[in-house]
């Protein structure tokens, strides 16, 4: 189960960074306040677990700046919530103007125990504070202090970074690549535009943007480009339809089946 468990972490976070990648709104807030994006994720013909990924309904103020409050759900269901039981929280507060995270914690809930992590970013001293409880430890306290660099964004500043990037009108073979911060390591990470493919969505034929994500290779993704990603435009916001991950224990789907903005439902799929 560590490797499912650390399939679901990235594969969230693959849907944090896709979720709006083609948006073309210039205007001081770009980000739909109030957007909730859900999806099913399957293992072939089973019911994995479900993630969730929103943006809160207002502006966030504090000491002069303002922030997006930014969201994400994720749970096993099914057969794999008896086997492995994990539920994922994370929240963060992003700047508005360079989607740098101010603070953000991570709450795993899982049945060999649980794991709680606050981040403090100090962007002036470029060094973000970590305060880790993992309680299926025997001694669970560990701080530490992580260098940044100015390439650096967490995985709430990574999304929303990316997005104000990828607009439409990629040559195909583009990329992006910036340096992201997970757990308390940097990473290498990006996205590369693979044009544009027809694909079945909710029982009918669209065509879609394709992208790849850019990253390490490592035991639970063993090749590159192993993760792709489906996105449609609607009136300006790209939104993803299919994640799709191909893994040492076989792939992965990522289907979309909900997004809205402050409750009113833009798409939903059976």
């Amino acid at each position: 189960m560590i490797l499912m468990k650390k399939f679901i972490l990235l594969l969230f976070f693959m849907i944090l960074v896709q979720s709006v990648a083609i948006s073309q709104d210039t205007s001081k807030n770009a980000f739909p306040i109030g957007e909730k994006i859900k999806f099913k994720i399957y293992y072939g013909w089973f019911g994995l677990g479900e993630a969730t990924m929103s943006l809160g309904d207002e502006i966030i103020s504090k000491n002069g700046k303002e922030f997006y409050n930014s969201k994400i759900e994720a749970k096993t269901i099914g057969l794999f919530s008896w086997l492995a039981g994990l539920t994922n929280e994370y929240w963060g507060y992003v700047g508005t103007e360079n989607y740098k995270t101010s603070i953000a914690e991570t709450h795993l809930d899982e049945r060999k125990g649980k794991f709680d992590q606050w981040n403090t970013f100090d962007w002036d001293k470029m060094v973000t504070n970590v305060l880790i409880m993992d309680y299926s430890r025997d001694n669970p306290k560990k701080e530490v202090s992580v260098k940044l660099n100015s390439k650096t964004y967490d995985m709430h500043g990574t999304y929303m970074y990316l997005r104000s990037k990828l607009l439409s009108g990629h040559e195909v073979g583009d990329k992006i690549m910036l340096n992201t911060y997970w757990e308390d390591k940097l990473y290498d990470f990006g996205m590369e535009y693979g044009g544009t493919e027809r694909i079945k969505f909710n029982g009918e034929k669209i065509t879609a943007y394709k992208f790849y994500g850019l990253f390490p290779i490592t035991k639970t993704f063993p090749k590159e480009k192993a993760v792709v990603v489906w996105v449609i435009e609607r009136d300006g916001i790209g939104i993803p339809l299919i994640i799709e991950a191909d893994l040492k224990i076989g792939k992965v789907r990522c289907e979309l089946k909900e997004y809205s903005i402050k409750g009113k439902e833009i798409i939903t799929a059976d």
